[in-house]
């Protein structure tokens, strides 16, 4: 039996190289992890909504599951928003059901976005309650990252010369996936794994484990793991990665 794919998807402002450590650590271990680039995130016209994440995510997984392979999606931050909607139709019970080989088998959100249908960041136009470590632009369509304040929100816990280098990686990000309103809770029909950082200080964990406990007490629900790093921070996937096989 094959090992299941890992599909990682990064979060506002991340490009898909954050997810070059534990791809790395993944192969260690005979996995193949495939880190989403979104559209949304570093691109020349910004997006109006996020129908082009969305599609380029179920792009990915449908290639792989309709190989016949199993898929672990892997969510980060406000990628549990788009990656909650991406999924519909692609979970391998449902696929089963209809006697379709591969699907999803289990979601990880890792300090992530749990939101149920019909959740809207903001109306469109209204940039109040932005992540403070981005600058939105109306104009532009972009909300772009604050050096100083992205490398104390979201790379607290690493060294000051790796925060640097992850830092100067991040791109502008699509005004309209901040905008999008959902219309599907992927978690409500995929076993989930929820990973809380107690040290995260964009998404406090304070207000992750409010997000999971109302996702939880949402039926249906298939959240069945919480996980806990105290020490990692926003970024595990980069500071608490394995590097032995």
């Amino acid at each position: 039996m094959s090992k299941p794919i890992f599909v990682c998807v990064p979060g506002a402002s991340h490009p898909a190289i954050i997810y070059d450590p534990i791809k790395a650590s993944l192969a260690l271990h005979g996995y193949t992890a495939i880190p989403v680039q979104l559209p949304s995130i570093g691109g020349i016209v910004p997006n109006y909504d996020f129908t082009e994440d969305v599609v380029v995510i179920r792009h990915i997984i449908s290639r792989c599951i309709e190989s016949g392979l199993d898929v672990i999606v892997v969510l980060h931050g406000w990628s549990g928003v788009v990656g909650g909607e991406a999924l519909q139709g692609l979970g391998k019970a449902e696929r089963t059901r209809r006697g379709l080989r591969g699907g999803v088998v289990r979601i990880v959100f890792i300090m992530a976005w749990i939101v149920k249908e019909g959740f809207q960041g903001a109306q469109r136009g209204d940039c109040s309650n932005m992540f403070p470590h981005l600058q939105a632009d109306l104009q532009t369509g972009t909300a772009t990252p604050i050096p100083t304040l992205s490398m104390e929100t979201l790379f607290s816990d690493m060294a000051p010369q790796q925060a640097n280098f992850w830092t100067s990686r991040l791109q502008p990000q699509s005004l309209g996936v901040f905008w999008s309103t959902t219309t599907y809770a992927a978690w409500r029909h995929i076993p989930t794994t929820y990973v809380y950082c107690d040290q995260d200080r964009s998404v406090t964990v304070e207000y992750a484990e409010m997000m999971v406990q109302t996702a939880k007490d949402s039926i249906p629900n298939m959240i069945d793991c919480e996980e806990r790093c105290e020490e990692g921070g926003h970024e595990v996937m980069i500071t608490r990665v394995s590097v032995r096989p």
